[in-house]
């Protein structure tokens, strides 16, 4: 879906600065429950312009991040210069500059309901974390993308939505693919993933000016968070 944020690279960065969809709900319960990194090395997958990295470097963590944008590389690498290191690389394909077992945290923040097939990355995953390594996911909830899709999208089917995204007074259509819980467990558990804890964080109202907004985001979950941990004893997912 490179097209859809080569548009708008910049307008997306410079909004995240204070969208209160990421400042106050996202990235607050990705870090919840990522728990204490200091010293601990972490992956930001899809950083974007770097917002989440440098949250996690603030906290005392080595940060690696890639996006597949490069003007958003380019954003990052001037956010927070050689205080983490940024390389633009697709998700999807195998990464072979990141070592095997060389990270204790992968945070994959509202970036895998891009891909139509999870388990390319998250066997990629697998593989650079270390055993009983952590692994977080922010995607959209499928239950609100049946509400946003029109018409109405098929809960249990995995299927490619458009969404209009309104920026910088534009229009932008995003594509996105949705699939259901049980598509995301499944993938999670062929990856050799263990499902932890799947979170249900209250948007703090004080966040937000728009309380239309507000309320509709309050009336169910608009992300599904996952907390999840690589196998302890070091077996890796075949394939």
């Amino acid at each position: 879906m490179l097209a859809d944020y080569g548009q708008m690279a910049d307008l997306y960065a410079d909004d995240a600065a204070f969208d209160p969809i990421k400042v106050s709900y996202d990235r607050p319960t990705i870090l919840g429950m990522a728990g204490e990194v200091r010293g601990k090395r972490v992956l930001d997958v899809g950083c974007a312009s770097g917002g989440l990295s440098e949250a996690f470097v603030e906290r005392g963590a080595s940060v690696v991040g890639v996006d597949l944008n490069p003007r958003l590389i380019e954003r990052a690498r001037g956010r927070l210069g050689s205080r983490a290191e940024f390389r633009v690389a697709d998700i999807a394909a195998p990464m072979p500059f990141l070592e095997t077992g060389s990270f204790d945290v992968v945070a994959a923040s509202l970036v895998l309901h891009y891909l139509a097939d999870w388990g390319p990355p998250l066997r990629e995953f697998a593989r650079i974390l270390r055993p009983g390594g952590v692994l977080l996911i922010s995607t959209h909830h499928p239950t609100q993308d049946v509400m946003i899709a029109t018409p109405p999208a098929p809960y249990f089917e995995t299927v490619l939505l458009t969404d209009t995204w309104r920026k910088g007074g534009r229009e932008f259509q995003v594509r996105f693919y949705h699939r259901p819980i049980s598509a995301i467990v499944d993938a999670l558990a062929d990856a050799g993933f263990l499902i932890e804890r799947i979170p249900e964080p209250v948007p703090d109202p004080t966040a937000f000016s728009d309380r239309a907004f507000y309320d509709r985001i309050r009336r169910g979950p608009w992300f599904l968070f996952i907390r999840a941990v690589s196998p302890p004893g070091g077996e890796r997912a075949s394939g």
